[in-house]
């Protein structure tokens, strides 16, 4: 081995979450396979390695979109209006309400406001807006709740706000429970077929596999995941006769930014050149936009540590720059209390501070792609494609309903290993298994969060009552005639299989509560039918 071969050989060193060996410095020659026009190309240009837009941030900035969901409508819509007022600019809704029963329930208790806002009717969707035009900022829904969009449709309608203008974001996309493939093929496929005809800016399918990198999966199997399902999704809306340049422009990825920082900056490049080679290549794409790899990010939580809490803000911070190198369209950063509590207001404030510090004071977003051309990047995007490709690959030969299982055991499998790596101290998470400070030092920032808390509870149990109080209400003022006419109608769609997104905006524009439109679907499809069926209802509906 010569000096030169010496010097850049990975030997027994470090590796990154997928397996790659990292040199100590990389040359020329790492990169040297790579066509720059082919694997490259500019920003803004096939196969959109190096960013979406030509001038990158220059351009657009990211979104910052902080998840939000607290107590009831009221106290969300409060919460809402003060991070818009702090410079959040979209929103990211995020509610245990989307269960299929009522807040009367008795399985709601305990759960009203805690982890989201709960919704009950339209009457809490058009308060969770008020004050704030829907027509001039994105919403992101972060679940499948078929009623929830039905709601955000109808207040639009309401207020006037054509849905040709509406911007936003539903999550749902093709989940393979184990549903029957007509099911499984059916309402989530609704949503994309309507979003494409009548609400065209709406993103209509986000891929989210944010969660499944929390286990512990690698880099390269958190997109290999997420191109799998997203193309899976695909072919299900193509198959109602939807051209392929109508339904790709709105698909979009929900991604994870953790804790290997260069390997993290490889996976959004390499993410965006996989997708735009399968639509091109492999679905025969013609328009551009199809081939356009959108995607949000939410940082790590699971990195995040309740010991010196103050130090996941550092954490946050540098899993926020990795995505802003990796070229992200909208960002939502944990707040460094999340391990302890739902988080307080301060905390919130401070992941959007962290995401206008980098914006306004780093420099880093007047270049696009400022790591282009790095041989460390390129060479690493190019290893992380490969081994994504892999898994792609082998999990588009499992098909659909094996691809899902063999997801949750790579899960499984990385939580364990993640989490025994930990135990050992080969993995070395500061304040935890290295750089121990006694508890009591944690006291004043604990003391300072509770401060914050009364101030601003993240749970009252008083919640659920009042949420009780004002769904009653709704229930005695609305017109009882129209709102059975409308359940009737819905169950009437449900069985002739139509579309079942218009007969939803009728049931919530007529105040029928979700809990209500899951059971008249229960009754039609029967609740142990539709547990079988791998949750179908829950998932799409709740």
């Amino acid at each position: 081995m010569t000096q030169r071969e010496s010097s850049t050989a990975a030997g027994d060193g470090p590796v990154t979450s997928s397996g790659i060996p990292l040199k100590p410095f990389y040359r020329p020659e790492d990169a040297a396979s790579l066509d720059y026009e082919r694997d490259l190309g500019d920003p803004g240009q096939y196969p959109y390695t190096r960013g979406v837009l030509p001038t990158g941030y220059r351009a657009k900035e990211w979104t910052v979109r902080q998840v939000m969901g607290v107590g009831t409508a009221e106290e969300t819509n409060e919460r809402l209006r003060y991070l818009l007022s702090q410079g959040q600019t979209g929103i990211s809704l995020t509610g245990m309400g989307y269960a299929p029963f009522e807040s009367a329930d008795p399985r709601a208790e305990g759960l009203v406001g805690k982890g989201g806002v709960w919704i009950d009717t339209l009457y809490d969707m058009e308060t969770v807006f008020q004050g704030i035009d829907i027509g001039r900022i994105s919403i992101n829904q972060t679940g499948n709740s078929i009623p929830a969009f039905a709601m955000i449709l109808a207040v639009a309608e309401k207020r006037g706000v054509p849905w040709t203008e509406l911007r936003g974001t539903i999550q749902n996309y093709f989940l393979p429970w184990g549903d029957p493939p007509d099911y499984r093929g059916n309402h989530y496929v609704d949503i994309s077929e309507f979003c494409a005809r009548y609400v065209p800016r709406w993103n209509h399918s986000s891929v989210s596999v944010r969660n499944q990198r929390e286990t512990g999966i690698s880099a390269a199997q958190e997109i290999g995941f997420a191109l799998y399902i997203g193309a899976t999704t695909l072919r299900s809306v193509l198959g109602r006769g939807v051209d392929v340049d109508m339904v790709a422009p709105r698909i979009t990825f929900f991604l994870n930014s953790f804790d290997d920082f260069l390997e993290e900056v490889a996976k959004f490049r390499a993410a965006r050149r996989m997708w735009a080679r399968l639509l091109r290549e492999r679905f025969g794409a013609r328009d551009p936009r199809s081939c356009v790899f959108r995607f949000h990010v939410q940082t790590s939580g699971v990195s995040l540590t309740a010991q010196q809490p103050l130090v996941n803000i550092i954490r946050s911070t540098i899993h926020a720059l990795a995505a802003v190198l990796g070229g992200a369209q909208s960002m939502s950063v944990n707040g460094f209390d999340e391990v302890i509590a739902i988080p307080t207001r301060l905390a919130q404030t401070l992941s959007i501070r962290t995401q206008q510090v980098i914006a306004y004071e780093s420099g880093v977003t007047a270049v696009a792609d400022p790591l282009g051309g790095s041989w460390c990047i390129e060479r690493l995007t190019e290893e992380v494609e490969k081994r994504a490709w892999q898994v792609y690959e082998e999990l588009d030969r499992l098909g659909p309903e094996r691809a899902w299982p063999e997801m949750s055991a790579q899960g499984h499998e990385a939580a364990y290993r993640r989490q025994l790596a930990i135990d050992r101290g080969e993995k070395v998470v500061v304040g935890v298994n290295r750089f121990v400070a006694p508890p009591e030092e944690d006291d004043p920032i604990l003391e300072l969060l509770a401060l914050d808390a009364r101030r601003d509870p993240p749970f009252d149990p008083a919640w659920r009552e009042k949420q009780i109080r004002r769904l009653m209400q709704v229930k005695q003022e609305r017109d009882e005639t129209q709102a059975q006419a409308a359940r009737r109608r819905l169950q009437e769609a449900y069985r002739e299989r139509a579309n079942i997104l218009p007969p939803t905006i009728e049931a919530v524009k007529a105040y029928l509560s979700i809990g209500e439109i899951c059971e008249a679907l229960a009754e039609v499809e029967g609740w142990e039918t539709l547990r079988k069926r791998g949750g179908f209802l829950l998932r799409l509906y709740g």
